[in-house]
Parts: C-alpha cells; structure tokens; sequence
C-alpha cells in the first residue's frame, strides 16, 4: 500500500511515513533500453491504446497524461476521501489540499485523530502521489489503456498501465480527465490480482482555506526540515554515514534530509528517501548500536528477528501479501531502518538492501532504536 503518510494500513507505514517526503521529480519521458528502443518521436501508436499484446515499449498518450497528473497534484485544489487497502485492511483518510500550501491529512477511525499538516510533496499522503509519476515514465512502459477508463468519485477518469521488464501489468492508474489528477492506483501481482488499492471514493475540486490554516499554525517544528544538497551528503559521508545514492532494484536517490540531534534520538539522523516510481523505500541511519533495551523495545512493537538469506535483522511486517515493511539492523557502527513501500514483494526489497549493506554484527548485541522509536512515537503521534 503506499507509503505515503496515514494512508498505508500497515502499522509500519504510519510510524515513519509521517518523516517522509518526495521531490517534485523531473526527467526525460525514458532512456534507451536494451531492445534498442530509443524514445519517442512523436508518433502515437494507435494499437497500444487497446490492445495489450500490440503494445510498444511506451507510449506518448500515456507519457503526456502521467506528465500532466505529475503538475495537477502540486497545482489542483481539492477534498476528498481516499481508502487503501491491502491484505493488512483498509484505512480511510480525509484530504485537504491547497495548491502551493500544503495537504491538511486526517485519518477517519473509531476515534478520529487530529489533522495533520504538510507541505506541498512532504505530506506523505495520496495528495503526493502525483510526484512519483515522473519516475515512473522513466523506470517502466507506460501505456494508455482506453478500455479500462470508468468513473471514479463521480469522475470521468482515463487509465495508464505500467508494465515491467518481463512484460507484464505492474500497475494500473486512473487519472482524472479534466484536471489530470491521480484518482486511483492499483499494484497487480504476477498473476494479474489487485494486491494494493487506494484512492479517491470522494473528491470535490473545492476546499476551505481555513482548514488548512489552522492545521498548519497548530503543527510543531518539522524535524525532517533540513534537506541535504551535495555539500551536506559530503559532509555526512565523512561523518560516518553511507548515504548511498542508489539501491538494490533500481530504486535511485529522491531526496535527503536530516534529524538535528534531539528532534529524534541523541544523534542526527539521516534519512534517505528511494524510489523508482512504483516501489519505494525510505533508509534511516543512526549512529550508534542496540542494547538489549532496545531489542525488548522492538518486540514489544511487533518486531521479530529474522533470518533473510543468511542476514539477520529485525523485522516487522512485509507477509501475507501485505506491500510494506519495516526492517532494522545494525551495520558498522550504525543503525539502518529500512521502509520498503508499495512493494508487491517487500521482503525481497529489504532482502536486496541488507546484501548491499550487510549486518556486521548479532542484531541482538549492542543501543539505540528504543530511544529512535519513542522519537518515532512522539513525531506521528504514537500507535505505529
């Protein structure tokens, strides 16, 4: 389910997606692939709009529809109700969005919570989606479907496809057709089964600017408000942290950003957000290493040890199908937590990550991740 903030129903997901944020992302529509295709020159393929077996490795209607939803989500104002779900359950969320301002995101349950406030392409939610449509078109075949276009929340909406390496539907989105919005997103597994759905069960392209106001004077200081340019992940390598600029899977470097010290632990934290438009994850690194406080900390919020291929590390979620998980593991003289997000396979993603950044130590020995999950707790109000 996706990763953004307080829509994912996994209990991963709303810990630290609350610490995430995506970069309004830009980029050629695709790069030259190894069957020899070399982009677009401008012709649209009129078999790949229905006919899935025609299909060509990309094509312009679908390039220009995901470029025109990739502006709509920083530049439409709107509120509505978005439901996710996947094998974890479903969670249901109010969204208020005011272009150029910012996304007010409040979680409907038993016991409504308090709207939260973030700024544009930092809120986490389904109002952000829109900005990984960039990496999409570059990372997969995006193909206009016409046959599957319906309405949605009382919209009409056209239907793009994204296909993988192998040739099969990775993904389905719907986006709306006058604004260009993203209205709905599907994550389908190799069998072609919805895995992951959420989006838009309500939408009005009105919102109420006050809303929005007082959600944003009532939040606290964002301690994830300093984003590290070239200089400071310099600075942070020389400091101790990998920081690397890609990981397993194709998954390339979004955005950089870091906890001062106190905001969430003793030490700053630096967190790393990847993607490749589909699949994301986000690398939190800590100084420092687990005590057996810790590692009590962990179970008690549903973590287990885990053996994956050899490695151990902690682990929390990620089965049944569920399309997040969070991973925690010591690596040198520092603590990794890994969030792989919107994964059909999420366990397979932190797999790849661990072999790329192995354990060098026992999970079990060590000091540090009780204190970073309290950090946690009191960031996104606890309950993860």
């Amino acid at each position: 389910m996706s990763a953004r903030l307080l829509v994912v129903t996994g209990a991963a997901g709303v810990a630290v997606l609350a610490l995430c944020s995506l970069a309004a992302l830009g980029g050629s529509p695709s790069q030259a692939s190894s069957d020899g295709w070399a982009g677009w020159t401008g012709e649209v393929d009129t078999a790949a709009v229905s006919d899935k077996d025609a299909m060509t490795p990309d094509d312009a209607v679908a390039v220009r529809l995901l470029a025109r939803s990739a502006e709509a989500a920083g530049s439409v104002g709107y509120s509505g109700r978005v439901t996710a779900e996947d094998s974890s359950g479903l969670v249901t969320t109010t969204l208020v969005h005011a272009p150029g301002l910012g996304t007010v995101t409040t979680v409907v349950s038993d016991s409504l919570r308090e709207p939260v406030f973030a700024p544009d392409g930092r809120s986490g939610s389904f109002a952000d989606e829109g900005r990984q449509l960039d990496l999409l078109r570059i990372n997969y075949r995006v193909l206009r479907q016409a046959d599957l276009d319906t309405g949605i929340a009382g919209r009409p909406a056209e239907a793009v496809v994204a296909v993988g390496s192998d040739g099969a539907t990775a993904a389905r989105y719907w986006l709306d057709a006058e604004t260009g919005l993203l209205l709905r997103k599907e994550l389908v597994d190799a069998d072609g089964a919805v895995r992951v759905r959420s989006g838009f069960d309500q939408l009005s392209l009105t919102f109420d600017p006050a809303v929005v106001a007082k959600a944003e004077t009532s939040q606290v200081a964002d301690a994830w408000g300093a984003e590290l340019d070239e200089a400071g992940l310099r600075a942070a390598r020389l400091a101790g942290c990998d920081c690397p600029d890609s990981l397993p899977g194709g998954l390339t470097l979004v955005e950089t950003r870091r906890a001062p010290a106190g905001a969430v632990g003793a030490v700053p934290v630096v967190h790393q957000l990847f993607s490749d438009g589909l699949v994301s994850a986000s690398l939190f690194t800590l100084q420092g290493s687990l005590t057996e406080a810790d590692t009590e900390g962990l179970r008690a919020r549903g973590f287990a040890l885990t053996d994956l291929d050899g490695l151990s590390a902690w682990v929390r979620g990620g089965k049944s199908s569920a399309s997040s998980a969070t991973v925690v593991w010591e690596c040198d003289d520092d603590v990794l937590t890994l969030v792989a997000d919107d994964a059909l396979q999420p366990l397979a993603v932190a797999q790849a990550v661990l072999s790329a950044l192995p354990p060098t130590r026992p999970t079990e020995d060590g000091s540090f991740l009780g204190r970073v999950a309290r950090g946690w707790d009191r960031l996104t109000g606890g309950g993860a």
